[in-house]
């Protein structure tokens, strides 16, 4: 009887030991949690400082010609929707989502004539990483208000960016030549390890004074390009498996519309196929 009572009592030792072991593990593994998460600060893009971004997003904006009022409608209500990690479910195009997902660096670069005539090189007009949503927020080691606050301070920065683009119009549109200058940025170059992925708001009709596709000698023959410009960087242009999307403006006039065709889609696949980038599906914008 006295050696039973006395294996209970030692059973009952050992059980509470494990759970004491068990616990010590179990706060162990909080607190590195705990200590992991405050000790990653970000750099001056909300960025981590100790891994950099996930990922990098380039978006690049075509201002050379003034877009209709559904058009900027579209485009202003689909980045609001885009940079928060969402496609609207009445839309439901094919966006790649994962562009802007947690920890990705967004640039938004601009074809601006004036800045490519410059001897530096092109800069992002805005550039953040995408903050975490503060729904998802840790209640024990967050602060949902401040997760908060750095979401809409980030959506608010790239909106008010892309407004001011959409209330002018430049004329020339430099695709080819921004395709360039982006690709030997630092900021672009920054990142070289991580994936990559392109998006494009553009009505993809190139028009500089080195190449038009409005000019009956060049046009949007990939051909007559390879050939035209096969000695310089043009066809040079290297995207290291980078993923390409166009957010496609069509315009209204009946020369644009005529060059709008798939002779123009083919000329951009054979271009980004011919600098190791993976062009993706393109999505229409209203209007």
């Amino acid at each position: 009887m006295i050696q039973s009572v006395r294996r209970r009592r030692k059973k009952r030792k050992d059980l509470l030991g494990i759970i004491g072991i068990i616990s010590i593990f179990a706060i162990g593994g909080v607190s590195f949690y705990f200590l992991n998460s405050i000790n990653d600060p970000l750099d001056n893009y909300g960025c981590s400082i100790k891994n950099g971004p996930n990922a990098v997003t380039t978006i690049i904006f075509d201002k050379s010609e003034t877009y209709t009022n559904d058009q900027v409608t579209d485009i202003k209500s689909s980045f609001n929707s885009w940079l928060s990690g969402n496609e609207p479910a009445t839309k439901d195009r094919p966006i790649n989502l994962e562009q802007f997902a947690v920890g990705n660096l967004i640039q938004l670069f601009v074809t601006d004539q004036d800045s490519l005539n410059l001897a530096e090189g092109l800069a992002p007009v805005a550039q953040l990483c995408v903050p975490k949503d503060f729904k998802d927020a840790n209640i024990y080691f967050e602060n949902p208000s401040f997760l908060e606050r750095r979401q809409n301070q980030f959506i608010s920065k790239f909106n008010n960016a892309i407004d001011s683009l959409l209330e002018e119009a430049e004329g020339k549109s430099p695709i080819l030549e921004t395709l360039i200058r982006i690709s030997n940025s630092e900021s672009f170059q920054m990142y070289s390890d991580k994936p990559r992925n392109m998006l494009i708001v553009s009505d993809m009709l190139q028009n500089s004074d080195k190449y038009s596709h409005y000019r009956t000698n060049q046009g949007p023959s990939w051909e007559v390009f390879e050939e035209k410009m096969s000695d310089t960087v043009y066809v040079n242009v290297r995207f290291n498996k980078l993923k390409v999307q166009v957010f496609y403006a069509t315009r209204q006039s009946e020369r644009d519309r005529k060059l709008q065709q798939r002779p123009l889609v083919e000329f951009w696949k054979n271009f980004f196929k011919n600098s190791n980038a993976e062009m993706g599906e393109w999505i229409r914008m209203d209007g």
